[in-house]
C-alpha cells in the first residue's frame, strides 16, 4: 500500500492530522486551479477552502481509478463551474458572439515574447464564461463535447465561445503591446 493510499484511508476516517498533511501536499496545486477558474484572489481562496471541505467529505468515494490529484482537481473544477452557473443562471450571453467563431486567431504559442504569467494574467481578465471555456479546453484538455455537457450548452456554443475567448485574448494582448 502506498503512502498516498494510507493517507486517503486516514482522511476517510476523519483523521485531522492526515487531513492537514493532504491539505499541505495539494493546497498550492488546488490554489492554481482555483485562481484559473475564478476572477479574483478572494474567490480563489473561497474555492480552495470549499473545495477541501468537499474533498474531505467525499474522500471515502475515491476509488484510485485515477490519481488523487486528478480526482481532487475535478472536484475543484466542478465547484468552480457550478459557482459560475449560479452567478450567471439568468444572464444569457449574446448570440452575436457566434459570428466571432469564424474569425481566424493566432495560436497562443505564437505569442513567444509573453511570459506564462503575462498570458495567465490576460486569461484571468477575460469574462467568466470565456475564462472557464479556455481553461477547460486549453489547460485541462477537455473536449468540446465534455465542456458542453458540464456547462449544459451545445457543443457548437462551446466551440464558439472558445473562439470568442481567443479573439478577446488576442485583442487584450494586442492592446498591451
Amino acid at each position: 500500500m502506498s503512502n498516498e493510499e494510507e493517507l486517503v484511508k486516514q482522511c476517510a476516517r476523519k483523521d485531522r492530522e492526515a487531513q492537514r498533511i493532504l491539505f499541505e501536499k495539494y493546497a498550492s496545486k488546488m490554489m492554481g486551479i482555483s485562481i484559473r477558474y475564478t476572477s479574483n484572489a478572494e474567490d480563489a481562496k473561497d474555492l480552495l477552502q470549499d473545495g477541501f471541505v468537499r474533498v474531505f467529505a467525499k474522500i471515502d468515494t475515491f476509488n484510485a481509478k485515477s490519481s488523487l490529484y486528478t480526482w481532487m482537481s475535478r472536484i475543484f473544477v466542478n465547484m468552480a463551474i457550478n459557482r459560475l452557473k449560479r452567478t450567471t443562471q439568468h444572464v444569457h450571453l449574446d448570440d452575436q458572439f457566434e459570428i466571432a467563431s469564424e474569425v481566424e486567431t493566432e495560436d497562443v504559442s505564437s505569442w513567444g515574447s509573453l511570459s506564462r504569467e503575462d498570458i495567465l494574467r490576460e486569461v484571468n481578465a477575460l469574462p467568466d464564461i470565456y475564462r472557464m471555456i479556455i481553461n477547460m479546453y486549453a489547460v485541462d484538455g477537455m473536449a468540446h463535447a465534455e465542456i458542453a455537457q458540464v456547462l449544459e450548452i451545445s457543443e457548437g456554443s462551446s466551440k464558439s465561445r472558445l473562439s470568442r475567448a481567443r479573439v478577446l485574448l488576442k485583442e487584450q494582448i494586442k492592446h498591451k503591446r
